[in-house]
């Protein structure tokens, strides 16, 4: 699951059967995703690249702003 996720949801508790050893073994790593975070975006396995900024401030601006906005 997505950790962003659960966190932003606010949910209350996760159970899960497998733990990272045990998902590890048949393929379900995690592990490169948090060493490709900590990478420079030119160097990451996937391409991520900023595009068109100016189109997020309005939007950032307009939560901001919003009284009834909910913190993250």
């Amino acid at each position: 699951m997505c950790m962003s996720a659960i966190y932003w949801a606010r949910l209350d508790a996760v159970y899960f059967a497998n733990d990272l050893e045990a998902t590890s073994a048949i393929g379900f790593d995690d592990a490169f995703q948090y060493e490709d975070f900590l990478k420079p975006y030119e160097e990451r396995r996937i391409k991520i690249q900023q595009f068109r900024p100016d189109l997020g401030v309005e939007p950032n601006r307009a939560w901001a702003e919003k009284p009834d906005n909910h913190p993250y």
